[in-house]
């Protein structure tokens, strides 16, 4: 009987210690989701739509200056994550920090951030977000002649006089 209590404690402790491990490293790579990850993380998920394709632009506010920006395509999701520069990089006073950033597909919400570039501290920065013009289609819908068609739009009804 005891060793049926201790083999079940193992499986316990191994079963929490496999939960913790999987929450850890989802919290280290993150999920992106738009409007953040519900806690002050610094990381911010940008999703291009066909009636909403976005641009986000990084301003430095000390000097006004656009450092970045991203027209983000449509079906796609642009994440930025900002975090203090890891020790063994050569220290910036002008630009301490550091912004990893992918372009992934749209139903991708998690992965690591291939790119980076050094930027301003948080009190010195501020992320833009524009919309462009609207409808934008996808690279790969065909939309050729098929979304104006004088047979099938609409026209205004012809007035009516009377004599």
């Amino acid at each position: 009987m005891p060793d049926t209590h201790r083999l079940h404690r193992r499986r316990t402790l191994a079963l929490f210690t496999l939960a913790f491990a999987g929450l850890s490293l989802g919290a280290s790579s993150g999920c992106y989701f738009e409007g953040g990850p519900g806690w002050s993380a610094d990381r911010f998920a940008y999703v291009s739509r066909t009636w909403t394709p976005k641009t986000v632009t990084l301003v430095d506010t000390r000097t006004g200056e656009s450092l970045w920006s991203m027209d983000v395509p449509v079906g796609q999701r642009l994440v930025i994550d900002f975090r203090k520069a890891p020790r063994n990089v050569e220290a910036d006073d002008w630009l301490p920090d550091v912004m990893q950033w992918d372009l992934m597909p749209e139903s991708r919400r998690f992965g690591a951030l291939k790119n980076q570039i050094r930027v301003p501290p948080s009190m010195s920065r501020r992320v833009e977000m524009t919309l462009r013009p609207t409808p934008e289609y996808p690279p790969e819908s065909d939309t050729g002649d098929a979304t104006w068609n004088e047979a099938t739009s609409p026209t205004a009804p012809e007035r009516i006089t009377r004599d």
